[in-house]
Order: C-alpha cells, then sequence, then structure tokens
C-alpha cells in the first residue's frame, strides 16, 4: 500500500484540498439539515399553530359580539343590533370555523378534532336559538302576560268598570230610603276604586317586577272581593235592573279574576319575557360549552407552540455548537495536513538548495541527502546525489 509521503506533491496537496472540500460539505450538509429541520417547525408554527390560536380566538370574540348584540336587539328594539349580530356570525364566527375545518387534518391532536365536531354542532344550535329569540323579541308573543293583560283583561276590566258604574248611577236615581241604601252607594264606590287599583298596580308589577306592586295587587283584589261579597250578600237591596247589571257584573269579575292571577304569576316566574328566558336557558349554556372548547383548544395549540419554540430554541443552539464543533475540527485538520504537507515537501527541496549551493562553491564533501519519500522531491534529492557522486568521481 502506498505511503502518503510515497505520493507525488500534486497528490498531496489534491489530497489535502480534497479533505478540506469534504469538510466543507459536511459543514454545509449538516447546516442545510438542521435548517430544514427548523424551516419545518417554523413552517408549523406560522402556518398551523397560530392561525388555529388566531381563529380560536376570533371565534370566542364573534360569539361575545354576537350574544351583546342579541341582548341589545332585546332590549332595545334597535334593528341596528341584528345588523351586527349578522355581521358577527359573518365575518367572524363562520370564517373561523371554516378556516379550524382546514386546519384540522394538520392537527395531530385528535381530542381537538372531536372537540371541533362538537363545536360545529354546538354552533347550529347556537345559531338557531339566537334566531328563534331575535324572532320572538320584539313580538306581542315575547310576553304572554301583557299579551293576556292587554288582548283579554283589559277588555273584561273596561266592561266590569261600566257594569259597576251602571249600578251605581241606578242607585243615584233611587231615593236614600235607609240606612242601608247609603251603605250599598259605598259598597258599589268601594268596589269600583279596588277594582281600578288592583288592575292599576297588575299592570305596574307586568312593567317592572317590582314586588310591592304585587303585594298591594294582592291587597287591593283582597278588597274587592270583600265588597263584591258585600255587594252580593245585599243583593235583595237592588232594583230589579241593578240585579240585571250584577249578573253581568259577576261574570265579567270571574273572568277577570284567572286573567289577574295569571299574569301576577307568568311575571312573577323566569319565564315572562321569552327572548330573556330562552337566552338564559338555551343560548348561554350552548355558548358556554362551544367557548369551553375553544379555551380547551387555544390551550392545546398554546402548548404545542410552547414546544414547537422550544425545539426551535434547541436545535439552533446544537447547530450553533455543531458548527463551532466543526470550525475547530476543520482548522485542526486543515493544520496538520498543511503541516505534513509543508514538512513532506519544503525540508527535503532546502536540503536540496543547500547542497546545490555548496557544490556550486566548489564542496564536494557533503553527505548524501537522505531519500524520505518516493515522490518528485525524493527523486530530485536522489538526482542531486548521483550528480554529487559523478562529480566527486572526476
Amino acid at each position: 500500500m502506498v505511503k502518503f509521503r510515497d505520493c507525488k506533491v500534486s497528490t498531496k496537496i489534491g489530497v489535502g484540498f480534497g479533505l478540506i472540500t469534504v469538510i466543507l460539505m459536511g459543514v454545509v450538509l449538516v447546516t442545510i439539515q438542521q435548517v430544514k429541520n427548523m424551516e419545518a417547525i417554523t413552517k408549523r408554527v406560522v402556518t398551523l399553530r397560530t392561525p388555529t390560536a388566531h381563529s380560536s380566538l376570533m371565534m370566542l370574540n364573534g360569539m361575545n359580539h354576537s350574544l351583546a348584540s342579541l341582548r341589545g336587539w332585546v332590549i332595545l328594539g334597535d334593528s341596528r343590533f341584528k345588523q351586527d349580530r349578522a355581521a358577527a356570525w359573518s365575518e367572524q364566527i363562520e370564517p373561523s370555523l371554516q378556516q379550524l375545518h382546514q386546519l384540522a387534518p394538520q392537527w395531530e391532536d385528535e381530542d381537538g378534532v372531536e372537540m371541533l365536531r362538537s363545536i360545529e354542532k354546538d354552533l347550529k344550535d347556537f345559531k338557531q336559538f339566537q334566531q328563534d329569540i331575535e324572532g320572538i323579541a320584539q313580538t306581542v308573543q315575547n310576553t304572554p302576560a301583557r299579551q293576556i293583560l292587554f288582548e283579554k283583561a283589559q277588555p273584561v276590566e273596561e266592561r266590569l268598570i261600566t257594569y259597576i258604574t251602571r249600578m251605581i248611577n241606578l242607585e243615584m236615581r233611587i231615593p236614600p230610603s235607609s240606612q242601608n241604601r247609603k251603605a250599598l252607594l259605598a259598597i258599589m264606590a268601594d268596589l269600583e276604586g279596588t277594582t281600578s287599583l288592583a288592575f292599576e298596580k297588575a299592570e305596574e308589577f307586568l312593567l317592572s317586577g317590582d314586588k310591592d306592586f304585587k303585594k298591594q295587587f294582592e291587597e287591593s283584589w283582597v278588597k274587592n272581593t270583600e265588597r263584591f261579597n258585600d255587594l252580593k250578600r245585599n243583593f235583595k237591596l237592588l232594583s230589579e235592573g241593578q240585579k240585571k247589571v250584577f249578573k253581568r257584573l259577576e261574570q265579567a269579575r270571574n273572568e277577570i279574576e284567572p286573567l289577574l292571577h295569571e299574569i301576577i304569576q307568568i311575571r312573577s316566574g323566569e319565564e315572562w319575557n321569552m327572548a330573556n328566558a330562552w337566552l338564559v336557558q338555551k343560548a348561554i349554556p350552548v355558548s358556554s360549552r362551544i367557548k369551553s372548547n375553544l379555551n380547551k383548544m387555544t390551550e392545546t395549540q398554546n402548548r404545542l407552540l410552547d414546544e414547537d419554540m422550544k425545539e426551535i430554541s434547541s436545535r439552533t443552539h446544537f447547530l450553533i455548537t455543531l458548527l463551532v464543533l466543526l470550525f475547530f475540527m476543520a482548522a485542526l485538520m486543515a493544520g496538520v495536513l498543511g503541516s505534513a504537507i509543508t514538512r513532506t515537501i519544503s525540508e527535503p527541496i532546502q536540503q536540496v538548495s543547500h547542497m546545490a549551493r555548496e557544490m556550486a562553491k566548489g564542496n564536494l564533501r557533503q553527505k548524501k541527502l537522505p531519500i524520505h519519500a518516493r515522490d518528485e522531491v525524493g527523486d530530485l534529492a536522489d538526482s542531486f546525489n548521483q550528480l554529487l557522486e559523478k562529480m566527486k568521481g572526476k
């Protein structure tokens, strides 16, 4: 096997430069590979982690926006809130859901995909609930108690007052022959006053929900019932015309009493306002589930984002360490190769040069040059040795 020192000078130089080139190529290839790995992670961060977190956040904002607009419509009835709610769906919720669907195939987390399916199902219910609430909010059906009050109870109350007033007018035509007739007139007047007062307090409770009005209604209706019973006990004292009106009065009172109690009962419950009730019972619970899943999804993506960033940092540190190590290795190998090549070439040439100078001076009493290698420099030294012998022989 040919030793390195016996190789030709061109071969030694070529091998030296070749080794340096291989080292440099190795450094470049390792660097490219590490950069590709970091590029893949960076791309995952830019095209997957961040967009997923952003889409989740945009959906959360859209849901909050739509709920706020829906509440504004329910309370104020301003049509601009309907437009805002529609914009929240078309510009925030639906685009973010579409983007999450596009990103889902790249997720490594199967739980995230399952949560997205659950979110999509809940969003359909959430949208339908909002549409139902929006549809009923500013209608008569939204407040059943008000509908009963204005469509059923109020006409009966007007008839009731009319009948009492007619009985009072008939009584005014009868001379007050006894104390009983005066008391009868007072009962009728009190019955009229408590009827109006009870209806008024029921209406005030319906509008405000203040329990004091409810209490005042109950007290007024108890007094009204007492006065009606007093009038009923004095039925014999009534004139024929009053008796006919009383029967109509009794019928009207039997109609309005359950209506008033129904109004009070509905207003005392949670569903007195259907839009508010559906908002609390349907829309908000579904919204809470969606938000919970979105928060979990965002937390997962943020955790994976942190892991990716840590991996990028780790790979960057590894690449820097590797490049420093390869740099020193390349420098060391270049120094060793340079020293070896220089030593195998320069030292023999210096020896040949020294012999040539001595021979030029006529000094032929020199020792032969040592042959260290069988390369061009070794051949040159051998040639000078032969020349020296021939000159000595002369």
